[in-house]
């Protein structure tokens, strides 16, 4: 089934902890927190405030490395704080999960240098006790993993005692040369996903707040407010360059792509076609909308007043109102709202109707559309596990645990897979920023995580897939920038 196109904006804002910096060891600063952004009316809050900086430490279940995700105070030293936090195993909580290290205990971390892509990893001797060829190959995966989080580390140097390692004693094993996380993915749990980063240019603009994208098929669109005013930019990927555009009038606006033209609806409604903001006729329903999709035909939208439908060249036209609003996402014959636990299609013609709810609620989940279910993953407690609705069985399955649950994240479907990225995830009791996104795979009900974008983590960002790659910008709080994620294959 071909997907039509489809914007449908759950919007949200908030304070945000920030990840580790993409400088070397020496260099590696955590800087100023970015500016916050005051979000307008049209913004949802998302809660509580992330309660640390988070690092990856890499620790073993059942013989295969495992992510664990730790805070850490403000430091320019990083790899150190990383591989300190490792050196120090598992928590308590990390125990009862079933959690271990196959680092001795009292293995201490003499120092770190990093220089052209590798890290200089000095050990104490205690590193190389009871080290069968098995226990060994675990524990030098669990260092080369924990600092290969970071970009600008690629691969490890093994020293012990001040000395270059060429052969462990013990194990015979020779490793006189640095080494990548590929000499050791047979033992992580889940592969990332192949695929490349790169990071978009800059902006003509700067952080916005109440965020709105749609790509047109050539260029994302990308439509905001900063300091009071909305302001309105395009990227186009081919030329690889950003040009700021005139703004529509209006407050509160969530857009649409038809395409043709950009639909904004507001406190007024525009189109923007050939470079220029059109006008069009006052919708017969008052407010902005809190949801809104484009059909293939019509826009249709509901306020608290009421819904209504425009159709380019015949006007509008009042709808039913809506039972609940929510994320949602168009099928290509009907929109399916989720509102907690709630859940309800409507479809044009036919009106609104009540779906079965979901198994347990997902409030501020992200949904996308795969052609046969509705996925609804992350929420307001970033949950690890999600949902897939059936229209055709009218029912609800749950998905495999995602491993690392989100909260305020943005959310895309490939044609294949659904890619998550930013957003806050729950660990012992506190929301961190996790240090990549995550990819869906219906058909084999199993995720992966995406490679580490050369960004920092933030909430609610904006995505877009473009047919190719996903294009992820800007987030709370203050961040203007922004990346490109091009899957290796569809």
């Amino acid at each position: 089934m071909k997907l039509l196109a489809v914007t449908v904006l759950v919007l949200a804002a908030g304070a945000a902890g920030w990840l580790v910096a993409r400088r070397p060891e020496h260099a590696v600063s955590l800087g100023a927190p970015p500016r916050q952004v005051t979000a307008t009316a049209t913004v949802e809050p998302t809660g509580t405030l992330p309660s640390g900086r988070s690092l990856e430490v890499w620790l073993v279940r059942k013989g295969r490395l495992v992510e664990a995700l730790r805070t850490h105070r403000p430091t320019p030293r990083v790899a150190t704080a990383a591989l300190d936090s490792l050196l120090a195993g598992p928590t308590g909580s990390e125990r009862s999960s079933g959690l271990t290290t196959q680092i001795p205990q009292g293995t201490r971390l003499l120092g770190v240098s990093i220089a052209r892509g590798v890290a200089h990893v000095d050990l104490s001797s205690d590193f190389e006790n009871a080290a069968g060829s098995r226990a060994l190959q675990l524990r030098l995966a669990q260092v080369v993993y924990t600092a290969t989080q970071f970009p600008t580390v690629k691969a490890v140097r093994f020293s012990v005692d001040g000395t270059p390692v060429n052969v462990f004693s013990g194990s015979g094993l020779v490793l006189g040369h640095p080494v990548g996380r590929s000499a050791y993915s047979a033992l992580a749990a889940a592969a990332p996903l192949a695929g490349s980063w790169r990071p978009l240019p800059r902006a003509p603009v700067p952080a916005l707040s109440a965020r709105a994208s749609a790509w047109s098929g050539r260029q994302l669109l990308l439509l905001g407010r900063a300091a009071g005013k909305n302001v309105f930019t395009a990227y186009r990927p081919a030329q690889g360059s950003w040009r700021r555009l005139p703004p529509p009038s209006g407050r509160s606006l969530r857009i649409a792509w038809t395409g043709r033209e950009l639909i904004a609806w507001g406190t007024a409604v525009s189109a923007y076609r050939s470079g220029r903001w059109t006008r069009l006729p006052r919708p017969p329903v008052a407010g902005p909308p809190r949801l809104l999709a484009w059909t293939g035909r019509e826009l249709i939208g509901w306020t608290p007043a009421g819904g209504a439908a425009y159709r380019p060249g015949s006007g509008w036209r009042r709808l039913p109102p809506a039972p609940l609003t929510g994320p949602a996402a168009w099928t290509g014959q009907t929109l399916i709202v989720v509102s907690g636990s709630d859940a309800a299609a409507f479809t044009p013609g036919r009106g609104w109707r009540r779906l079965p709810q979901l198994p347990a609620a997902r409030p501020g989940a992200n949904v996308v559309w795969d052609g046969s279910e509705l996925l609804v993953v992350g929420g307001a407690t970033a949950p690890s596990r999600g949902f897939a609705y059936s229209p055709a069985n009218d029912s609800w399955r749950e998905l495999a645990p995602s491993g690392s649950g989100r909260k305020a994240a943005t959310a895309v479907w490939t044609g294949t897979r659904l890619l998550l990225w930013g957003g806050q995830t729950a660990s012992g009791g506190r929301f961190l920023i996790p240090p990549h996104g995550l990819a869906y795979d219906p058909k084999a009900n199993s995720w992966s995580p995406l490679p580490q974008a050369p960004l920092r983590g933030r909430l609610s960002p904006v995505g877009v897939w473009t047919g190719r790659s996903l294009l992820v910008w800007g987030g709370d709080p203050g961040f203007a920038d922004g990346a490109g994620f091009t899957p290796s294959s569809p």
